[in-house]
């Protein structure tokens, strides 16, 4: 049973490249609400949304996958970056969406590894993860434009285990799929 589960994986590995492919989201976020989670309850202090109704902060963003294209599914590994003008910070991340007609479901988890680029350079390793799960509406003739709603977490388990730091947001991408 051994020898058969590797050489499934053996030939699904090989066999990736055939209908792998890379992609490239560029886009912006913007936050509408700061807050935390502890024990499944959800707390967003009225302060971060009035601070987000009153000031525009957009987070420009990047992610680089190699993904691979399952029809209703596609999920990939490679990287993500936000940055802020003068900084820019980079992890891991791997990501699986399902496209349901003009809608697409993504969700994202990176981590692991972080690295800033800029002003101040650093590379550090760790326990932090960025979940992220967001909704897209799909448009233009190749579907590659979209524009959505989302929530991304900061998790820290070295800080807390019993809840993480969120963030909800609106935004704006391009996916570009490059055969």
């Amino acid at each position: 049973m051994k020898r058969f589960v590797l050489i499934v994986m053996l030939v699904a590995l090989a066999s990736a490249p055939a209908f792998a492919q890379w992609r490239l989201d560029v886009g912006v976020d913007i936050p509408r609400g700061v807050g935390a989670m502890f024990e499944g309850n959800v707390e967003v202090p009225q302060e971060t949304i009035d601070f987000f109704n009153n000031y525009f902060f957009p987070f420009p963003e990047a992610a680089l996958h190699y993904q691979m294209d399952l029809g209703l599914i596609r999920a990939g590994v490679g990287v993500r970056a936000f940055t802020l003008i003068l900084e820019t910070a980079i992890w891991p991340n791997a990501f699986a969406e399902v496209i349901l007609g003009p809608v697409a479901i993504e969700a994202q988890v990176g981590g692991g590894l972080f690295g800033l680029i800029g002003l101040y350079n650093s590379i550090q390793t760790g326990a932090l993860f960025f979940p992220d799960l967001s909704a897209w509406v799909l448009l233009g003739k190749q579907k590659n434009f979209r524009l959505g709603i989302g929530a991304m977490g900061f998790y820290l388990p070295e800080v807390t285990t019993e809840g993480m730091g969120l963030a909800y947001y609106i935004g704006g991408k391009f996916a570009v799929v490059f055969d």
